[in-house]
């Protein structure tokens, strides 16, 4: 066995983390259980997305995008015994002029207090601050896509968000999705 020789470089500074969309995605109806199994520790849920849109938030590198009619499916991958869920989404939209999209995301979600209190009903709305919802969303496009938004196939993205609900009680999951620098 080696000895690797070459010692690690000091600590870097943190990355930041600089907004620059925002993900919107009603869901319905409410996550759906599909199965529990207690021998492998998971519950199943699906949630179904009827309507979304992503929007360019105003940022320091000029990246533009804009994506609707969105729809698509999130496995919400449960592991009981700690509260947590694993997020397994795939997403399907439009760009203005009519390019095909595919965005994937995993992600977790801490089944805490402010998520549960949305997801359950008894509260409208959790904030960002208070919620543990994290995604990492990839973007594939059709052949006719804007130039302008081929930005988003270089980078690395990170996405902080809630649970939250309209006034006639639709869910949605909405998300600030972050470049790492």
């Amino acid at each position: 066995m080696s000895v690797l020789k070459l010692p690690l470089p000091a600590v870097p500074q943190p990355p930041q983390l600089i907004p620059v969309l925002t993900f919107n995605l009603q869901l319905s109806p409410d996550p759906v259980r599909i199965f529990t199994n207690s021998q492998i520790d998971k519950t199943l849920n699906l949630a179904t997305v009827v309507n979304g849109e992503i929007k360019a938030v105003e940022n320091k590198f000029g990246y533009k995008l804009d994506i609707n009619q969105i729809y698509g499916t999130d496995d919400l991958n449960v592991k009981d015994s700690i509260g947590a869920a694993n997020l397994d989404c795939k997403l399907y939209g439009k760009t203005p002029n009519g390019s095909g999209v595919f965005i994937y995301y995993g992600g977790k979600v801490q089944l805490d207090e402010a998520s549960v209190g949305v997801m359950s009903k008894r509260t409208k709305e959790a904030s960002i601050e208070e919620s543990y919802v994290t995604c990492n969303p990839t973007f594939t496009f059709d052949d006719k896509v804007e130039e302008e938004y081929k930005w988003v196939l270089k980078e690395n993205l990170f996405g902080r968000g809630r649970f939250a609900r309209d006034d006639e009680g639709a869910l949605y999951v909405q998300y600030y999705i972050y470049v790492v620098r």
